[in-house]
């Protein structure tokens, strides 16, 4: 097949192995096969490719489905196990065999060694090959080991990558490879050669990792009678030094950009852009809008670099652009899950208003908002160094709540006008109030609007926090 083959309906398929939580390789790949599947009209298909009983676990399957699920990209049909595929991988070997396309290798490792005599080029002299089938049979009924190679033509492999371009290899690079191990389970290339065939899929798009596994899967496809699916390989993610996106580069797993409070749909939007782009210079995206857009050739031939400031720059983007509605809601869900009741409300809205420009995340929302429903735990070191620890602190911090408790109408608006008419008439400026007021209030050197927060906090428990600061005061300067 390519690039101008047609085919009556796109099928393309997602196959992750449940050896580890969904990273974000692994999510954008997902996610370019869903958007052209989606483009096309087509099926997306999900394969968990399970054959690995050491490393499999059950509750990786189970993260892998649910990051899918929360990233919104649903599979169409049914989940295919490898794992429940071993009969049918079974029969397409016997086939092969019978057909003389594979044959039975009783080689030992030993002797396989000594063959080859420390040379790296040497290939797979095709010993067994030459076998008869008395001496086949006499070697079963001994019950000696053995693995099935794939016998390899002395032929060109050629296709037309969607990414990449042409792309050839020559079959006499290959030894006659193993496709059945001597437990007999499949190699991971037989096994993905017989179920795209069973699955019908039409186009294989991941990462440019597996480009020299595609010369031996066609040969398979080749040895079976199949056509080849239509390939795209896309370039790997990088980190910020260049090289391969891992654990030092930070998060890597969908689940932990989940729990760090990243939006699905800009954690969508953000892997959507590693490595390609609408044609143009937009950076935020809906699902709809991708599908609408996506196609392979705007897929770089270049590796995509990992770039955290951005992903958080794009999720504080799509947390200022959501409704009032959906951002009461998160915010509640996320303080009942802490135990902290929080109520919606005229001052949940007003609260909200003050946060939304000054987070990028929803743990930052949390950890943002805290003070606005309970006393604060701790106050900020910097702070305590150098607005707690003046001789004249304790008496600041009494003179604010003085003006507090008698300010009348008790909003932001004269809150702000007495207390900077008492900095002039002091001959100071209001930040000398205003800075250890909200240290007491907030327990940190920063936060939003200070005369907002009072209002928001209210009258009697600002008094209480402002009494609280000055025991602590007190405290740390050995006083009653």
């Amino acid at each position: 097949m390519t690039r101008g083959s047609v085919v009556e309906k796109v099928v393309v398929r997602f196959a992750p192995s449940p050896t580890g939580y969904l990273h974000i390789g692994g999510a954008r790949t997902a996610l370019f096969n869903y958007l052209f599947a989606k483009h096309q009209n087509g099926v997306f298909r999900l394969r968990i490719e399970d054959t690995d009983k050491n490393r499999s676990k059950p509750e990786f399957t189970e993260q892998i489905l649910a990051s899918m699920a929360w990233l919104g990209l649903k599979p169409d049909g049914e989940v295919v196990f490898q794992s429940r595929r071993m009969a049918q991988y079974q029969k397409v070997v016997e086939k092969l065999i019978e057909s003389g396309r594979a044959y039975r290798c009783f080689c030992t490792r030993e002797e396989i060694d000594e063959r080859r005599g420390g040379d790296p080029g040497w290939k797979y002299d095709r010993k067994c090959d030459s076998l008869t089938e008395d001496q086949i049979q006499q070697n079963l009924i001994e019950g000696s080991p053995f693995v099935v190679r794939l016998r390899i033509p002395s032929e060109h492999v050629h296709f037309h990558d969607l990414v990449r371009g042409d792309v050839s290899f020559d079959g006499i690079e290959f030894e006659d490879f193993i496709i059945v191990r001597s437990d007999g389970s499949p190699i991971y290339q037989l096994s993905v050669v017989v179920d795209d065939h069973d699955m019908g899929i039409t186009h294989v798009i991941r990462g440019d990792d597996h480009l020299s596994n595609t010369p031996k899967q066609i040969f398979l496809f080749r040895a079976m009678g199949f056509e080849p699916p239509i390939y795209a390989h896309i370039p790997l993610i990088l980190g910020s030094d260049k090289k391969r996106l891992s654990k030092r580069h930070g998060a890597t797993s969908v689940e932990e950009y989940r729990e760090q409070g990243f939006l699905p749909e800009a954690l969508v939007n953000f892997i959507a852009l590693l490595g390609w782009n609408p044609g143009d210079d937009r950076e935020i995206m809906g699902l709809d809008e991708m599908i609408e857009e996506f196609s392979t050739e705007r897929i770089s031939r270049s590796a995509a670099v990992f770039d955290s400031a951005k992903a958080l720059w794009l999720n504080g983007q799509y947390i200022s652009k959501l409704s009032d509605e959906a951002l009461e809601h998160i915010f509640v869900k996320v303080y009942e899950k802490q135990g902290i009741s929080v109520e919606n409300s005229d001052r949940l809205v007003k609260i909200l208003d003050l946060l939304r420009p000054r987070v990028r995340t929803i743990t930052e929302l949390y950890d943002a908002g805290l003070f606005f429903f309970r006393q604060p735990d701790n106050y900020e070191e910097k702070g305590v160094r150098k607005y707690f620890s003046g001789d004249n602190a304790r008496e600041i911090l009494e003179e604010n709540a003085h003006l507090i408790e008698n300010c009348s109408p008790f909003d932001e608006v004269e809150l702000e006008e007495q207390l900077r008419a008492k900095a002039e008439r002091e001959g100071g400026k209001a930040a000398f109030y205003i800075h250890p007021l909200r240290l007491a209030l907030t327990g940190s050197i920063s936060s939003p609007g200070i005369f907002e927060i009072i209002v928001l906090i209210g009258r009697d428990e600002c008094i209480a926090r402002i009494k609280r600061a000055i025991a602590y005061i007190n405290s740390i300067k050995g006083l009653e």
